[in-house]
């Protein structure tokens, strides 16, 4: 399935919408494998889309999003909504090796419960 992103075309690559939460620790919580290759088309970005929320909005939520094994995070979203809140950015991965690559989703609060549960992967050409 693709569709028309605002500024460039995109397909779908990852859904996951299994509930996930952590406290202070940043925590892995989900991952993905994907492709820098697919159906002969090379992305030139992803188009991360998570649900982020808090259980005590004195206390912000994160989701952080690593590649492979870097130490550093391609993208991070917060949130102090109290309910489920959902987010997007676009990540470049031009400086990427074609093939396989691992996409990770850490999760943590600053002080209570952090909560995720919509994890979408996008390939943008």
């Amino acid at each position: 399935m693709s569709l028309w992103h605002p500024t460039r075309l995109a397909q779908i690559l990852v859904y996951d919408d299994t509930p996930k939460s952590a406290g202070s620790t940043e925590t892995e919580v989900k991952y993905a494998r994907i492709s820098t290759k697919g159906a002969g088309i090379g992305f030139s970005a992803l188009r991360i889309v998570v649900s982020l929320w808090t259980d005590n909005a004195s206390y912000p939520a994160y989701v952080r999003i690593y590649i492979d094994d870097e130490t550093n995070p391609r993208a991070e979203f917060t949130s102090t909504s109290t309910s489920e809140e959902v987010k997007e950015k676009v990540i470049g991965i031009t400086d990427l090796s074609p093939g396989v690559h691992i996409v990770r989703l850490k999760l943590y609060s600053a002080g209570g419960t952090a909560y995720n549960e919509l994890f979408e992967i996008w390939g943008v050409v």
